[in-house]
């Protein structure tokens, strides 16, 4: 049963795994945290950070969420 739960959730990251960002206090907009140059389709340049515009951006947030209180060793 474990296996099924592990495939699920490894389904629905799927394409945002290594996607982190911050709630900006705007509906459907988030800023994201990649560093460098953001060559990411869905960033939206805006000042000096980008703009995550993509459709699954809560998901990406609650998962930014979820790491940062996720003790790495």
């Amino acid at each position: 049963m474990a296996k099924q739960s592990v495939k699920a959730n490894a389904k629905s990251l799927r394409g945002i795994e290594n996607c982190r960002a911050i709630e900006v206090g705007v509906e459907k907009f988030a800023e994201c945290l990649k560093q460098g140059p953001n060559t990411c389709s869905h960033a939206l340049p805006f000042g000096y950070c980008f703009l995550c515009t993509n459709p699954r951006v809560g998901e990406i947030i609650a998962n930014t969420k979820k790491d940062q209180w996720t003790v790495k060793f």
